[in-house]
């Protein structure tokens, strides 16, 4: 399994469209086969402030998500609203470390 936590800063104008493009983006990620989890957060102190929780199955399913077609119309949508670039760091988990018990009902 490969976790990835990206944040993403955004101008404070755009902050209700950014949300709305990302639950979308949201809702079609967790309909990918190889996808286990997609969370999409907002900071409590910070409302510009977001973070994606992703996980998925194997790197082979991270670069069929990045070329999907969700992706990049996400993508093209939100790149002008962020205040600075996104930050992703990826993970392995160490526990729990079954990744199917993330897995979307």
């Amino acid at each position: 399994m490969k976790i990835s936590a990206v944040t993403v800063r955004v101008k404070k104008a755009f902050v209700n469209e950014f949300i709305e493009a990302s639950k979308l983006h949201q809702a079609n990620t967790v309909k990918e086969e190889g996808n286990l989890r997609f969370d999409f957060l907002q900071s409590l102190d910070d409302p510009t402030l977001f973070l994606f929780y992703e996980a998925y199955r194997s790197q082979d399913d991270i670069e069929l998500h990045r070329n999907a077609d969700s992706y990049r119309t996400w993508r093209k949508t939100v790149d002008s609203w962020m205040a600075v670039p996104r930050v992703g760091i990826g993970f392995r988990p160490l526990a729990p470390d079954d990744g199917e018990q993330f897995r979307y009902p």
